[in-house]
């Protein structure tokens, strides 16, 4: 009987060892930001009437099948006051999207279509876009001088340390991305609450800006700011468009 104890427990903990992967960093993560990879970038769209020059951030992200482009959906709320749009539809008057790093049009990627364009889906205000604030892209090709980031499909935990890379409108050197160090108060699922961990990181223009863990892995989407405390979008609601709209990805943890 004492041997068949030990039989179980031993299968019990290899069992549980199976459905634990070893998390492998990312390579670049411990060095200077100044050497990471390009994947941090901003945006030019155009409409027949007007067009947007390095307006908010984006990245592109790598699904396990595919690379797709990234970027925060509340910018439909500029494109509503300036241009009338009034659903999350590009329009008629759409002429082209692409993504660069901030000084760099030379690695640009063009989007080839909104893969969650929804003309049944208003618009709204913030406070009901931070629930929702991704929008996703079929790319034009592949750009090899830019890097999909990887998903990790845990949730953030209280307190756990992450991560914002991108620009921002008051950013005085923008030679590289910001790297802002955030500090997770509340996890709701399909958003969460930070902290900067320093209080002169200037917010504004930082939204669409990746999210990454300790690792390198993508965890958010910088979306807004709600008093004192930033409001980042989950993995949660990526992984939600993912199921609705036919996006094959590969979640490592299942």
């Amino acid at each position: 009987m004492k041997n068949l104890t030990l039989v179980l427990i031993s299968l019990i903990l290899i069992g549980g060892c199976q459905n634990s992967p070893e998390i492998v960093k990312e390579s670049w993560i411990g060095n200077s930001v100044s050497s990471w990879p390009d994947f941090a970038l901003t945006n030019e769209i155009s409409f027949t009437d007007k067009t947007y020059y390095d307006v908010a951030n984006s990245f592109i992200v790598n699904t396990g099948f595919d690379t797709i482009g990234v970027s925060c959906k509340h910018l439909f709320m500029v494109f509503e006051n300036q241009l009338g749009l009034n659903s999350i539809d590009l329009g008629n008057k759409f002429n082209y999207w692409n993504m660069y790093p901030k000084n760099h049009k030379e690695k640009t990627v063009t989007v080839k279509r909104l893969i969650n364009e929804n003309s049944n889906e208003q618009i709204g205000q913030f406070n009901t876009l931070k629930v929702r604030d991704w929008i996703l892209f079929e790319l034009e090709g592949h750009n090899n001088q830019l890097y999909p980031l990887k998903i990790r499909y845990t949730p953030v935990k209280s307190n756990e340390i992450v991560y914002a890379v991108g620009w921002g409108m008051k950013q005085v050197d923008n030679s590289i991305p910001a790297l802002i160090k955030l500090q997770c108060v509340n996890n709701l699922g399909d958003y969460f609450y930070i902290k900067p961990l320093k209080t002169d990181t200037h917010p504004a223009g930082r939204s669409g800006s990746p999210v990454i863990d300790k690792n390198g892995y993508l965890v958010g989407i910088v979306s807004g700011q709600e008093g004192n405390l930033g409001v980042i979008g989950g993995i949660k609601y990526l992984v939600t468009l993912f199921d609705k709209y036919n996006v094959d990805y590969k979640n490592p943890s299942h």
